[in-house]
């Protein structure tokens, strides 16, 4: 009987609506990006000749995965209040930074705080495993620095992102804390330059997707108090910004394989060089369209998950071929 339940199409339909709506409210498209430190810090240390213990791998992967969710829900339910994600002009962006889970009447705010509250409970656990691994608590430190700032990039009474500190905050959370906790959880160790490297590198293009994601809306952020770099600057300023953002990660990582830091391999990240030249000429040149600077972030995002699984495969290569 319970089988034939599971079995259902009811339970089937029930369930994928579920999932969904989970999906959409915890903004799963950005979970996957900001996770990529996660996936190519293991391929370093791969690289490197060490043993990568798949198991924590696997937990550091979901760990960020579950903070972060629960940040995106925080981030969510906190601009509600502030009237942000319920402003007019969200219903003309074609790719608002919200969910609009709230202000669509899918999930109320109760419900929200339920899952923030499962998503920060999840990551919670993954850390305290992690941090029973290694002594000292570095884990346990990393996590909930990351937690705290997460939290409060939004939230009362830092709501950092409304002060403008949201693009430093994300290179932080995404790049040296999520790449050299990754690193550490693997080895053991914080100061290797290559980990740091690849933690800057990958941080850097993150940040710029919150950037880029900043344009179209940056006439509702303004109304509503976040003084985001897009709105201190304005968009033709800010634009002129996109190519600088772009071409540090690949400098970057460029001079550690000239200095040795990094394999030769290492220059697959090149491959995103493609649509991060596409996205630098559609800010300059039109910064001001809400839907050309959609298409720009989307060129981001390809930037980051193209050279982020290019570089995978160049440094798992390097080592299998040598």
């Amino acid at each position: 009987m319970l089988l034939r339940a599971f079995a259902s199409q009811e339970f089937y339909e029930g369930f994928r609506t579920l999932l969904g709506l989970l999906l959409r409210a915890t903004r799963a498209p950005s979970l996957l990006a900001g996770a990529m430190p996660t996936l190519v810090i293991p391929a370093l240390v791969f690289q490197q000749g060490g043993e990568v213990a798949l198991g924590a791998a696997a937990l550091t992967f979901l760990g960020v995965v579950a903070l972060q969710a629960g940040v995106n829900v925080v981030n969510d339910l906190f601009d509600d209040e502030s009237g942000l994600d319920a402003d007019p002009e969200f219903d003309q962006n074609p790719f608002p930074l919200g969910s609009r889970v709230i202000q669509s009447g899918a999930l109320s705010r109760r419900g929200m705080w339920l899952l923030a509250t499962a998503s920060f409970g999840i990551g919670l656990v993954c850390g305290l495993v992690l941090n029973t691994l290694h002594p000292g608590n570095t884990v346990l430190v990393i996590g909930v620095v990351g937690a705290l700032l997460g939290y409060f990039y939004t939230a009362p009474p830092l709501q950092l992102a409304y002060l403008g500190l949201g693009e430093p905050i994300i290179f932080l959370l995404f790049g040296p804390l999520a790449g050299l906790g990754s690193y550490y959880v693997q080895t053991g160790s914080l100061d290797d330059p290559a980990g740091a490297t690849l933690s800057v590198v990958l941080g850097i293009v993150i940040m710029v997707v919150l950037f880029m994601h900043h344009f179209p809306q940056h006439a509702a952020d303004a109304r509503h108090g976040k003084k985001t770099p897009v709105v201190r600057l304005g968009p033709v300023a800010a634009g002129r910004l996109v190519p600088v953002l772009m071409m540090i990660p690949f400098l970057v990582l460029l001079g550690a394989v000239v200095v040795g830091w990094l394999p030769l391999a290492a220059l697959a990240f090149f491959a995103g060089a493609v649509p991060a030249f596409r996205a630098s000429r559609i800010a300059l040149d039109s910064s001001e369209d809400p839907r050309r600077m959609t298409a720009a972030f989307g060129q981001v995002m390809l930037t980051l998950l193209i050279g982020g699984a290019l570089l995978i495969v160049g440094l798992v290569s390097d080592r299998l071929l040598a």
